[in-house]
């Protein structure tokens, strides 16, 4: 729901303020599929409510999923789709929302990026992806979020730090800044200008190769910020927010070999808050090769040698293309 418009609307009906703060709230509890049931309304207001504005701006077209992952294809007002997954670790419930509809970007081993870019999502669709699960988990309700579903969220710069301060806010989902993690293609420019926000939100850079030709031929984003140019905003970052640093190494056949292991260990030691989080690569048809278990293995090996730490990201949903890299609306 455009809560712009919606203060507007109450402003032309002469409303008081405190029916927009009770009208957003009862949007934000995740208790309401629609205007009707709150009956702490006039009946009027839920009428007119009904008549103007749709609860959320995002409809489930269709849901598949295990125990523990299930993705939504969700439609938008103009009748486009984009995806959403929800994950449960038990001890938390995470939800990865997509910042566009298609990307831009292009990365050789992303399903998104074969999409191409059709636009930016707005502020309420962002949004909107998380209440549409805190409705179907009600009581239970997401924990954290996770930009890392379809498109590239520093393109959609505006609307992001919009829908990240109504999701962290006490007045909206107020989920908890260090519960909120976004992750970059690598723009330097927006790295620094995060920086610059002072904010605990988690930062996490898709890296996959400290190899400047290697990693052009495979996300032409590349070509645009080097790694020289990256690493200076990265090393900003850090010095700017004494946070920890996220990179984000997918395992293929061509990136796993000891030259591979040392440079990226260059890049990693090159500040005490750079972080490694090795991904098993999700596969995308026409993309790249995973790694086999062999190469994988002597490739952590490297890593251990050199003195790297790293975690291995635990892959949810990848039987039903619901993994990272692996979003796109055919697919579902």
């Amino acid at each position: 729901m455009d809560l712009n418009l919606l203060k507007d609307f109450l402003k032309q009906q002469n409303l008081p303020d405190f029916r927009y703060r009770q009208i957003t709230k009862n949007y934000f509890s995740g208790r309401y599929l629609n205007f009707d049931q709150m009956t702490d309304l006039s009946k009027d207001l839920r009428t007119s409510l009904s008549e103007k504005f749709s609860l959320l701006s995002v409809s489930e077209e269709k849901i598949i999923g295990d125990e523990f992952t299930q993705k939504a294809l969700l439609k938008l007002a103009d009748g486009q789709k984009i995806e959403s997954v929800f994950m449960d670790y038990e001890d938390w419930l995470t939800v990865c929302v997509s910042s566009q509809v298609g990307c831009p970007l292009n990365c050789k081993f992303c399903a998104t990026g074969k999409m191409g870019f059709v636009r930016n999502l707005t502020v309420d669709e962002i949004v909107d992806q998380i209440l549409y699960w805190n409705q179907k988990l009600f009581p239970k309700f997401i924990g954290r979020v996770v930009f890392m579903g379809m498109g590239e969220p520093f393109l959609n710069w505006d609307n992001l730090i919009s829908a990240l301060k109504i999701i962290n806010s006490p007045d909206g989902l107020n989920i908890g800044a260090r519960k909120i993690s976004i992750s970059t293609a690598g723009l330097a420019d927006k790295i620094i200008d995060f920086a610059d926000l002072n904010t605990q939100i988690n930062l996490a850079i898709s890296l996959h190769s400290a190899d400047q030709k290697f990693r052009e031929s495979i996300m032409p984003i590349a070509k645009q910020f080097d790694l020289n140019q990256l690493k200076k905003a990265c090393l900003y970052y850090v010095n700017k927010t004494n946070r920890q640093l996220f990179f984000e190494y997918a395992l293929t056949n061509q990136n796993t070999s000891q030259s591979d292991a040392q440079k990226l260990a260059d890049f990693i030691k090159s500040h005490h808050l750079f972080f490694l989080n090795l991904i098993p690569l999700n596969p995308v048809v026409g993309g790249m090769d995973q790694a086999s278990k062999d190469q994988q293995k002597i490739f952590m090996n490297y890593l251990s040698q050199l003195r790297i730490d790293y975690s291995v990201r635990r892959s949810f949903g990848q039987n039903f293309s619901a993994a990272c890299g692996q979003l796109a609306t055919d697919k579902l």
